[in-house]
């Protein structure tokens, strides 16, 4: 088993049905394309991954309770400006909720920020000046940061009781 396997293995044990089936397609797409790799951008690589990663994170953030049921469950609620560290109003502030709630909380806000950043919104935005075309390396690697962040976050909600 490859590392990448390994990776692909151990994040699925914290995905639910629907995102399960969505890394699945990742993990298909990637070794099917090991037979045909010329593509200009493979940008799309990531969208499976970076849709699961949304999932997941909605309902983390419910199990470690920084989000309501309403807001789990509404069309409101955006994973990428409550986690911004940079968000103007703190008291929405999912990165600051984090940081709150446990000594490890910042530096796990910075790992699922980073991976939102970095295999989400650099790639799926549009910047005239800056297309953000990957390689196909690059675009593994952010599927990888995606899924080691969907495996930190797991293991920190194993180790820690937020039933109360």
């Amino acid at each position: 088993m490859t590392k990448k396997d390994e990776l692909f293995k151990e994040a699925k044990t914290y995905l639910n049905s629907q995102q399960l089936g969505l890394v699945e397609d990742v993990a298909t797409v990637l070794e099917r394309l090991k037979k045909f790799d010329h593509i200009n951008d493979y940008s799309f690589l990531v969208a499976s991954a970076a849709k699961a990663y949304e999932g997941y994170l909605k309902d983390f953030f419910l199990k470690i309770k920084i989000i309501t049921d309403e807001e789990y469950s509404g069309d409101r609620f955006r994973v990428g400006k409550t986690l911004n560290p940079s968000l103007r109003y703190k008291k929405f502030s999912i990165f600051q909720k984090l940081t709150k709630i446990h000594e490890k909380g910042e530096e796990l806000a910075e790992v699922l920020w980073d991976a939102w950043k970095f295999g989400r919104n650099e790639i799926f935005h549009y910047f005239p000046k800056n297309l953000k075309r990957l390689t196909r390396e690059e675009a593994e690697e952010r599927i990888d940061m995606i899924l080691k962040a969907i495996i930190k976050s797991g293991k920190f909600l194993e180790q820690n009781d937020f039933s109360s």
